[in-house]
Formats: C-alpha cells, structure tokens, sequence
C-alpha cells in the first residue's frame, strides 16, 4: 500500500472514530437531557410523599417534617392560576393567614419537588402570622409547560407572582425562600427589579450557575462534563429556547438591592458547599450566612431546626414587621 493510501486510510479511520465519539456524546447528553429537564423525569416521586418509602421513614423520624405534612394537607388551600405577561398561564397554591395580615411569603420549591414538599418551611412562616403562595415552577406537578429552565425562565414567573401578591394586597411585606432550585430562582428574581414590597429574601443550598451545577453533578457520577454539557444546554435551546449557560445566579445577586440571607449545609454533595461562598461574595445588597453542619442538600432545616430558625427570624425580622 503506499503512503498516500495508507494516509487516507488512517484519516478515514479517525473520521469514523471521531464521528462513533461524538455520536456518544450526544446520546449521553440526550439521556441527561430527558432524565433531567422534562416533565417526564422530574414527576417520577408519587405527588403525596408519605406514600414515598424512600422519604416515609424522614417524615415518620422527623415530626418537623409530619406536623407540616398534615398542616399542608388539611389547610384550606387556594388554587391559583395567573396568565403572565408571555401569555402563559401559571399555577400555585395558597394558604391564607387565619388572621388579617400583610405579612407574605413566596416560598419556592426545587428540582423534582412540589409544594408540598416545601410544607416545612409554609408551615413556619404561617405560624408567624403569613400568607403563603407556594408556586409550581415550570415542568413539576400543576405547572402547564413540559420542561425544566433551571429557573432561568421561573424567575419571570415569580416577578408576576408578586406583582399578583401587590394587586392583591398593595401593603404587602414580601419575603422569597427558596430551597436548591428554588434558591437559584431566589437569586435570579433578586437581579430583578423588584417593588419595594419585596424585603428579604432567603436562598437555601443554592448553585452559583446552571453550567457549574451540571458540571459539578457530572463529575459526581464520573461523567466527563465536557462537551456533554454543552451539548445539554444547545438541546435546551433547541427545544426550549433556553440557553441554561445564562442561568447564573451568581451574576443575578451583583445587581440585587434585596436582603439575602444565604444558607448551605455543609454535608451537600449535590450542590457544593464552596458555591454558596462564592454567590455570597458577589452580593451587593445586605447579606448574612449561616453553614449547617451535617446538613444534606435541601435538609438544613430538618437536620439542625434549632440552628436554621431562630436566624431565619433574625434576620427577616429586621425587614419584616407586625
């Protein structure tokens, strides 16, 4: 064979690797992408939790976790839909205070989450004397849309949220506490801008960006994040015109006037703990931070209650009054 045939020949073997390599890749990131972002995978836990046996022995231990169960259960809970300004419409539930109170809370749930599984933290501020919305965020439970933006599109959504709390209540004092996913749509909507109505805000084990978050999982499954990530975010904007690299909270909270307290437990293998170091010195509004020890993601309030409440009311109550 000559030289020059053998040099094609070799080429041609590259090419069809290169093309096997990269037809991996992109299967790879077809099946993160279902198992991820689509209706489909993050409504797999059955809607009511206690009939969940990987979380039924939580909530059994933990009577945190049951007291809020069956407060959420047995409220007497509103169904709210809105249409928001792109013409969507959206959904969430309501539990009103018993008494009359301008006190609210935007309290927003995370991936594969619902509501009712936000219970825990309803559950408090109402006996503090709030309103609670708990919205749907986009692809989980009662929400119309079919996939997940990581909040970069929720974060629109919950600015109609409140603007639907204002018209309802124009002396409404408005506090946001979201958890993992929620947390991240928190530090989004702080980069708005807000009505003075809003006052504080509480972000819980929240991630920096969607690119660092899909990397940082990636590599906690031995998945090489590169280029399966971006090949994740271009079906994103393919299917759903969302480009999840411009989901940054970390960026959002530079711009933010609203008081944040950022929590993070220090046991959160999903999202790491350093990132909660890194939103927190890109804040330019008022801030405070509180680690917990042991905590898993999205479990700092039930691991350490005596810890996680007591500086929750500290520090809304300086922006919140009777």
């Amino acid at each position: 064979m000559s030289d020059k045939c053998k040099a094609y020949s070799v080429a041609k073997k590259a090419a069809v690797a290169a093309v096997c390599v990269a037809g991996a890749e992109y299967l790879l990131a077809e099946l993160v992408y279902r198992n991820t972002l689509t209706r489909a995978a993050v409504n797999k836990k059955p809607y009511e939790r206690l009939n969940d046996p990987s979380v039924q022995s939580r909530y059994v231990l933990h009577e945190d976790l049951r007291l809020s169960d069956d407060w959420y259960m047995y409220s007497n809970i509103r169904r709210l839909s809105l249409v928001s300004l792109r013409g969507e419409t959206l959904h969430a539930d309501m539990v009103e205070s018993e008494a009359e109170s301008h006190k609210w809370l935007l309290c927003i749930h995370g991936w594969t989450s619902c509501p009712r599984s936000m219970a825990i933290y309803g559950h408090a501020y109402y006996n503090k004397g709030y309103n609670i919305v708990f919205p749907y965020l986009r692809g989980h439970r009662s929400s119309e849309q079919n996939l997940v933006s990581m909040g970069l599109k929720d974060r629109y959504d919950m600015v109609d949220w409140i603007k639907y709390i204002v018209t309802m209540d124009p002396l409404a004092q408005i506090v946001i506490h979201g958890v993992s996913m929620g947390s991240a749509t928190t530090m989004l909507v702080t980069g708005e801008d807000l009505p003075d109505n809003v006052k504080c805000a509480v972000a819980d084990c929240g991630y920096t960006s969607v690119a660092d978050q899909f990397s940082a999982v990636a590599k906690m499954y031995h998945i090489p994040p590169h280029p399966v990530v971006e090949i994740i975010n271009l079906i994103s904007i393919v299917r759903d015109g969302s480009n999840l690299f411009e989901c940054r909270p970390v960026d959002a909270v530079k711009k933010s006037r609203t008081p944040t307290l950022f929590i993070h437990g220090m046991n959160d293998k999903f999202v790491p703990p350093a990132m909660v170091e890194k939103v927190f010195a890109a804040c330019s509004a008022p801030k405070d931070m509180m680690l917990v020890p042991d905590a898993e993601h999205a479990e700092s309030a039930e691991t350490h209650p005596e810890m996680y409440w007591p500086k929750v009311w500290e520090f809304v109550d300086k922006y919140v009054h009777d």
